[in-house]
């Protein structure tokens, strides 16, 4: 008759260990809703693109409950990115106006210090933003990466400035709808 309780039990407690790993991981010290600034030098006089990011302490759902992943990267999707229309030089690949303005993150805080996640990936290129806390949100650098450049090429672009102001509570209806596929 008992021999039912320990798999419930187990289960509580695999349920209880993964939400305290999230938590470490995902701090909603964290979570909001941030104007975003991606500057080549210092912010604000050479902006070149700016945004709307959302981060959330725990992984979004779709209309089904679902959360998603994307692909080639870790973790659930828990975060959004909407990119404001290009003024002047897009600034990199990631940022080109054909590209999709409106991007799903996944984001997570690492070695205990730094919110860091892609904006976009391929196999082999990406480009990874790494945010710590300041007193108005959050900043940090954001960065181009190639695995496949050729020896000899011309050094890639130097590490962005990304300053992130907070202006709010994190705001599910500032994202995309999530559906299957977001990766």
């Amino acid at each position: 008759m008992w021999k039912w309780l320990v798999p419930v039990l187990c289960f509580w407690a695999f349920q209880v260990a993964a939400m305290e790993n999230d938590a470490a991981t995902h701090p909603s010290l964290y979570a909001g809703t941030y104007t975003v600034r991606f500057c080549r030098g210092s912010c604000p006089a050479s902006t070149y693109r700016t945004a709307t990011m959302v981060l959330f302490d725990r992984p979004l759902r779709d209309a089904q409950g679902q959360i998603h992943t994307k692909w080639l990267e870790r973790g659930h999707v828990n975060g959004c990115l909407v990119l404001d229309p290009v003024h002047g030089p897009p600034g990199g690949w990631v940022f080109y106006p054909g590209l999709a303005p409106r991007r799903f993150i996944a984001w997570a805080l690492v070695d205990g210090q730094a919110a860091s996640f892609e904006l976009d990936r391929t196999v082999d290129a990406g480009y990874q933003v790494a945010l710590r806390l300041t007193p108005s949100g959050l900043g940090g650098t954001g960065m181009f990466w190639s695995a496949s450049r050729s020896p000899g090429t011309a050094p890639l672009p130097r590490h962005d400035e990304v300053q992130a102001r907070r202006v709010g509570d994190a705001d599910p209806s500032r994202c995309p709808r999530l559906e299957a596929g977001v990766g």
